[in-house]
């Protein structure tokens, strides 16, 4: 918050209505009596977050390590705003709980394992790359809980779906979100738009129709899943759970919606009895009517996660007492505006900086919670929650270190990164144990990870069911949907040979 005393009374004084200059003075002076941080001079690529670094040296944890059984572990594959940077995807998390167990015919092989009951929550767009590199295959990403539907908290939904047949995931994607917003747009023709989870999934399905059927011939399902499907009352989910499209309702391209009412405070968004597992939801500030807060139990154990919020009290009550409290922040317009145009400093007279600021500006007072609102909110909840994770945010040394200082001149106790506040990053995880006394928790970082990694592990099943496009055997027919009259094929018709049918030579 960087204005002029002239502005800021007359912003409080718009606010504050009738009260007292002396008393709108006293309330702006923590705002006017200090010096704003800004990023260090240094703008380049190679700029560190020193904490990431920290973890991956003293606290590693190795891809496919099994989750005991009294644990949560919470992964965050996507950690950043738009655009994603290299080193930070577009926001998702990847929440699994103990104890690890195998499917048939893979007993003891932890790269096939599977904790009991997994969640995503958002999957913007640059997450599926570290799923993949983390070890994480599709059919353990068959649950998704959307906070919104921006571009940065979905954008790569259209990849799970589409792919996750041709992986393990032969079974449908569920994804629970909020219903329409109920938000009209402005007059003359004010339209009320369709805007719900519904209505997305639906035209999804529907715009994926040529990538989907050009899988056709793979299989797609297997008849365990199609005798055994979950029901309404096995993950007490608000409704029936019925898919968008034409698809079998067991088809790993089914597309199974569960819109929530976002208005409500804790509704019960599932409830597994089998898992333990309950997940409820609240609505949050962001953009536009419509954006939803989750809170996860299990155990004994809890988790928030609000999506992208400005500041709100359903935060600050549904965090009391937490173990992990997941919270977006952004960095102050003014930062935000000299990282985007590469400057070291604020510039005086440049019109074009100060209009890149403005816009942010609405950007935040729309949809976010700055640093310093951040640690506000935190400092109204009591009791403090054990971990809080900073999210939403692009982390390097200098722009932590400037949210850390606003969030301290709020709530001085809460320590350095990594004491009882962190900000998150990809391949960082953090293990929550259940137990009287509760264990500590652990901050790790998934390691190690290779950029060039292939897709995970993926497992076979011995039931699965004939192909959409099948030959006269029920075996998967590669050709039937395309034309090869212009086709070179690897032998010709005199029987020299043009390439080696094997795909080597």
């Amino acid at each position: 918050m960087k204005v002029t005393r002239r502005d800021a009374l007359k912003a409080s004084g718009l606010a504050l209505g009738g009260m007292a200059i002396g008393g709108a003075r006293n309330a702006l002076a923590q705002c006017t009596s200090y010096t704003p941080c800004y990023p260090v001079a240094d703008l380049s690529e190679t700029q560190e977050y020193s904490y990431f670094n920290y973890l991956k040296q003293n606290y590693p944890l190795a891809p496919y390590t099994p989750l005991l059984s009294d644990e949560m572990r919470i992964s965050f594959m996507g950690s950043t705003i738009p655009l994603a940077r290299r080193a930070q995807m577009e926001m998702s998390i990847f929440v699994e709980v103990g104890p690890w167990v195998y499917p048939p015919g893979y007993e003891g092989q932890d790269n096939y394992g599977q904790a009991s009951d997994s969640f995503m929550f958002d999957l913007g767009t640059g997450s599926s790359t570290n799923y993949a590199a983390m070890g994480i295959s599709f059919r353990r990403m068959d649950k998704l809980f959307l906070t919104h539907l921006h571009a940065d908290h979905m954008g790569d939904l259209s990849q799970v779906y589409c792919f996750g047949p041709a992986g393990d995931r032969q079974s449908p994607m569920y994804v629970w979100g909020p219903g329409p917003s109920g938000v009209h747009s402005p007059p003359p023709s004010g339209p009320l738009y369709d805007d719900g989870t519904n209505a997305f999934c639906k035209n999804l399905r529907e715009a994926m129709r040529w990538h989907t059927e050009s899988f056709g011939f793979e299989t797609t399902a297997y008849a365990w899943y199609k005798n055994h499907m979950p029901t309404k009352e096995l993950w007490g989910t608000p409704h029936d759970l019925i898919s968008v499209g034409n698809d079998p309702p067991y088809d790993g391209f089914a597309l199974i919606p569960i819109q929530l009412d976002w208005t409500e405070v804790g509704g019960v968004a599932y409830n597994n009895a089998k898992t333990g597992v309950k997940i409820t939801h609240f609505p949050v500030i962001h953009c536009r009517k419509g954006s939803m807060g989750y809170k996860l139990e299990w155990n004994g154990l809890s988790m928030i996660f609000t999506g992208d919020t400005k500041p709100e009290w359903l935060s600050v009550e549904q965090g009391k007492g937490v173990d992990v409290f997941i919270h977006e922040m952004i960095v102050p317009p003014e930062v935000w505006a000299l990282k985007m145009l590469g400057l070291p400093a604020v510039p005086t007279d440049n019109q074009a900086f100060d209009q890149v600021v403005a816009n942010l500006t609405n950007v935040q007072n729309s949809s976010h919670s700055p640093q310093g609102a951040f640690g506000y909110l935190l400092s109204k909840i009591h009791p403090l929650p054990r971990l809080t994770v900073a999210t939403h945010f692009p982390v390097s040394d200098d722009t932590v270190d400037c949210a850390l200082n606003s969030v301290k001149a709020h709530i001085p106790t809460i320590g350095k990164v990594g004491d009882k506040i962190v900000w998150s990053f990809d391949a960082m995880v953090i293990r929550v144990f259940a137990g009287d006394p509760k264990p500590p928790i652990q901050q790790q970082v998934v390691s190690p990870i290779s950029d060039f990694s292939f897709a995970p592990f993926a497992i076979s099943h011995d039931d699965a069911l004939t192909p959409k496009y099948h030959d006269a055997s029920g075996n998967g027919d590669p050709f039937a949907q395309i034309d090869q009259s212009t086709a070179i094929p690897a032998t010709g018709k005199n029987g020299n040979v043009h390439y080696c049918a094997d795909g080597y030579y």
